[in-house]
């Protein structure tokens, strides 16, 4: 009799937890845990903490090593939230996980959420998107993937729909982005396992000045996109410090990979055509890195310069989540630089 029980308790617990275990092989003992977030954000770690969703989001997706060869690239769960509390998920013993993260500040509302343009989400499109599904709802809960495969495909890119003149994507949306990886956790009683995240940003400010008459025209691009295009006149032009993602997160993250571009200037005189100058040169955009570019012009004595200047945001550009008292969390940039 109490073999029939003990066999009962244990069909119980494994179809408990159907949504969560592997398909086949050894099951283990289902652990739960929670989740923890460190590096360039910091984390008080109270109970009922709560950062809302108009600060940020982070997407999580959590895979495991189902042949245990080694290899942490079998899906297991992913999930959206805005709540750190929810942050929890049960892993069975005997296995290996990976964690990948990414948090999304989400400034005045800046990601779209819900319909726009036509088009109708069910949740966060872009970054947050899955590899079935265009978007995600906000569950606050892990979704256990259960040999559907599903996963948060965008959470290494740094596409995004965000509110802007152009309302679609975007390769370096004006976007805080933040990434991180933990590889080969084991689960146990009572564990944390803590993602560090690191900032997947770059910053671009342009100075236009020295233009007496005419117009000059500067334009800054990468490769593929078209950061700022400014045409200044007889007074001086000078950006605020725009801060944009990274196009690829996850190589941000893993190789602290820099991003080529250039600066493309042409003066054009309104007195003698003779003066008319135009040029480029190449800039370098680095990771948590201000680069200011100040293009100046003497059509005289037909003559132009650029000059560059790097300035690291260091905490200057953390976001730090700190508790009111009321239990939730205020998840907050610190001023830039002044321009």
């Amino acid at each position: 009799m109490k073999k029939v029980i003990w066999a009962i308790f244990a069909l119980t617990i494994v179809y408990s937890c159907s949504r969560a275990i592997p398909s086949d092989g050894d099951y283990g003992t289902p652990i739960t845990i929670n989740l923890g977030i460190s590096g360039d954000i910091s984390v008080i770690s109270e109970p009922a903490t709560k950062a809302p969703a108009d600060n940020g989001i982070f997407g999580i997706n959590v895979y495991f090593d189902k042949e245990k060869d080694g290899k942490t690239n079998d899906i297991y769960a992913y999930g959206l939230f805005d709540n750190v509390a929810n942050m929890t998920i049960t892993l069975l013993s005997g296995y290996k996980y990976r964690f990948a993260c990414t948090f999304a500040k989400n400034e005045v509302h800046t990601l779209y959420y819900g319909q726009y343009d036509g088009n109708t989400y069910q949740g966060y499109a872009k970054p947050f998107q899955t590899n079935k599904k265009s978007s995600t709802p906000l569950g606050n809960a892990f979704v256990y993937s259960n040999n559907t495969g599903e996963y948060l495909s965008g959470i290494g890119i740094g596409d995004a729909v965000v509110i802007t003149d152009n309302p679609y994507e975007q390769k370096y949306p004006r976007l805080h982005r933040y990434y991180g990886e933990i590889d080969s956790y084991s689960p146990v009683v009572g564990g944390v396992a803590t993602i560090p995240l690191k900032k997947t940003v770059f910053g671009l400010k342009l100075i236009i000045k020295g233009v007496p008459e005419g117009s000059l025209k500067a334009v800054v691009a990468t490769s593929d996109y078209t950061l700022l295009d400014k045409t200044a006149t007889s007074s001086d032009y000078e950006s605020g410090n725009d801060l944009h993602s990274y196009s690829n997160v996850y190589d941000c993250w893993k190789n602290e990979s820099n991003i080529a571009g250039t600066v493309t200037w042409t003066f054009t005189s309104s007195k003698f055509n003779q003066w008319n100058l135009s040029g480029s040169s190449n800039v370098t955009f680095k990771r948590n890195v201000l680069t200011t570019i100040t293009v100046s012009v003497t059509p005289d004595s037909a003559s132009a310069s650029i000059s560059l200047t790097e300035e690291v945001w260091g905490d200057d550009n953390d976001i730090n989540m700190g508790i009111n008292t009321d239990g939730l969390i205020d998840i907050i940039v610190n001023p830039e630089p002044e321009d």
